[in-house]
């Protein structure tokens, strides 16, 4: 039996709060494009995020406890989650050797594609990743990297595959052994075996009070945007009434046709990546997989801990009210 008390979480020290509604809304509409796509995969997504379980401290602070996540590539809670997980992983893999080394940022990109290419424009870019990992000149300077692939849509039908990585080089890097970002551009060209100049951006990755800034955020981002993929009714609005369900019936074939082309371009593919010494780091300090989404602090369940006694609330998705509602103990 629900209480009518909704779901706010919201940290102790006054933070910014969860938007577990907003992430279930539009986990919703997309579980909508799988029942249409008549995948069989639309049950695990229309389930997950519908029932929540916190540990609610003496401090007012709450912990996720329990959720019934689907843990679907695309779905864009789990994607939420695992996002905040990858971010807490990066960030402690850099801060465990920070001072020993300078990191860039590092955006490698390629022309857009239509549905057709995707598929083959992502393998290409994978050998040609690791075929810039194999460069002499790449050897000399990068000591460890991570590597995260992203791709974008728009309504145009194309799609833009690209990786962000970040690199440990040297203190002494911009005195010694620094590579311009027009070589970088050069060395990218020729193992992407492509006959134009791809653009290439590379930085400094400049620490912050906050951490490692926006650009470990980049790192963690959605491998696919779940708005990307999915018009917004909302805009149908704009449209006379006459042609409104036309418009709705457009934006839904072109929804279904984009997560169809998906699912099957990012199918059994390892969308972050580590290299060298972030390799071993990531082993030792013993992070778990992309299929736990509960506790997704760097540390686990340890800073929980150290909160003291709590207590069991749990909540469930009210489908008329459109969000949680907490459940009778």
């Amino acid at each position: 039996m629900f209480t009518g008390e909704i779901l706010f979480d919201v940290k102790a020290d006054g933070g910014k709060a969860i938007t577990w509604k907003e992430h279930r809304l539009v986990t919703l509409r997309l579980a909508q494009a799988y029942k249409r796509i008549n995948s069989r995969k639309y049950n695990r997504i229309l389930q997950c995020g519908s029932s929540l379980g916190f540990r609610r401290y003496s401090n007012d602070s709450m912990k996720l406890h329990f959720a019934n996540f689907c843990n679907l590539r695309l779905c864009p809670t789990c994607s939420w989650r695992r996002s905040k997980k990858q971010f807490a992983h990066v960030s402690k893999i850099m801060d465990s050797i920070a001072g020993e080394y300078e990191f860039l940022f590092l955006t490698l990109t390629c022309k857009n594609v239509n549905a057709e290419g995707l598929n083959s424009q992502i393998d290409k870019m994978y050998a040609a990743f690791k075929a810039l990992c194999l460069r002499v000149r790449f050897k000399t300077v990068v000591h460890a990297w991570i590597r995260a692939f992203e791709t974008n849509f728009n309504w145009r039908g194309e799609f833009h595959p690209h990786f962000h990585v970040v690199l440990a080089v040297d203190n002494s890097y911009f005195k010694d052994g620094y590579i311009e970002q027009s070589e970088w551009a050069s060395m990218w060209q020729s193992c992407l075996r492509v006959d134009y100049k791809p653009i290439v951006d590379i930085r400094l990755l400049k620490a912050s009070k906050k951490g490692k800034g926006k650009e470990v955020a980049e790192i963690a981002k959605y491998c696919v945007k779940p708005t990307s993929v999915m018009a917004d009714m909302r805009e149908t609005r704009i449209y006379n009434k006459e042609i409104q369900a036309e418009v709705k019936a457009y934006c839904d074939a072109i929804s279904d046709s984009t997560i169809l082309t998906l699912e099957g371009a990012l199918h059994g593919r390892r969308l972050v990546g580590y290299g060298g010494m972030f390799k071993e780091l990531h082993r030792k300090l013993n992070f778990s997989g992309d299929d736990e989404l509960i506790h997704v602090t760097a540390d686990g369940n340890g800073e929980s801990s150290m909160l003291g006694d709590y207590e069991i609330e749990y909540y469930r998705w009210h489908c008329k009210a459109r969000n949680y509602m907490r459940l009778a103990n």
